[in-house]
């Protein structure tokens, strides 16, 4: 007899902790289901603000900074008609247009983004997305048969973003400087190389691309990048435009409209 009352008091105990730990549980659970909840609302709404504050931040650290985006056909088909070339209090005043990736590759929608640039106020130019693996000069030859550039547009720009895999980077520095001679002796510019801040330390910088004009990518909200004598900076991905359905690309060109003018085939 005393065994069997023992049993039976062990066993409320341990119904006892299990519907204390349950409950615990539910609660632990409902707890942290509100706060997930919470800091999603909270970055949903502090996002487009996080946004706007770098814009800010930017544009008073450049007072004479000019606005400009790029676009490719990533943006989908644009509404040139109901284009608002303003962000905020500055106007956008270039563009550059994504014309060619690679030996043979064309942005499907280069040439409409091209013609419906033109008529609006704005700088154009184009770009061109360099493949590390793939032959330079069938590349430059690519972009120069693609982008027709006239006087008045902006000078070319060379996209290089990627290590190479089947080459080192002493090969990959020759090919670049191959693509860069090869448009310039084209276009009779030099041209502008668009590039990540860690890529420009790791494979461009101190190896005789720092003589041309840089445009660098860095999307520290606070900081500036780390790229030496940069003229264009990338500061953000996630700009918003009416008339551009996807996000866009925003940068600040430093300098004002006498660096600009610099920035165009004569």
């Amino acid at each position: 007899m005393p065994r069997k009352k023992k049993s039976g008091s062990w066993n409320w105990i341990v119904v006892l902790i299990f519907v204390v730990a349950l409950g615990s549980g539910y609660f632990v659970f409902k707890f942290r289901k509100q706060i997930e909840r919470t800091l999603g609302e909270y970055t949903q709404k502090s996002t487009p603000l996080t946004e706007s504050l770098k814009f800010e931040q930017v544009f008073s650290n450049f007072s004479d900074g000019i606005l400009g985006i790029d676009v490719s056909e990533y943006q989908g088909k644009i509404d040139f008609a109901g284009l608002q070339l303003q962000l905020q209090n500055r106007r956008i005043e270039f563009v550059v247009v994504r014309a060619t990736m690679g030996k043979d590759g064309v942005d499907s929608r280069y040439k409409r983004n091209w013609e419906g640039f033109r008529t609006l106020p704005v700088k154009r130019g184009a770009y061109h997305y360099y493949r590390p693996n793939e032959n330079s000069t069938l590349q430059a030859q690519n972009f120069i048969k693609t982008a027709k550039l006239d006087s008045g547009d902006m000078i070319p720009v060379l996209d290089i973003e990627k290590h190479s895999t089947i080459q080192s980077k002493d090969k990959l520095r020759e090919g670049l400087k191959n693509w860069l001679r090869i448009v310039e002796e084209h276009y009779g510019v030099k041209p502008m190389i668009y590039t990540g801040d860690s890529f420009f330390w790791e494979v461009l910088h101190n190896h005789g691309f720092d003589e041309y004009p840089i445009w660098v990518a860095n999307y520290n909200p606070i900081l500036e990048p780390e790229t030496q004598d940069w003229i264009i900076w990338q500061f953000s991905e996630k700009g918003s435009l009416p008339g551009i359905r996807e996000k866009i690309d925003l940068n600040v060109l430093v300098g004002g409209e006498e660096e600009l003018e610099s920035l165009l085939i004569q």
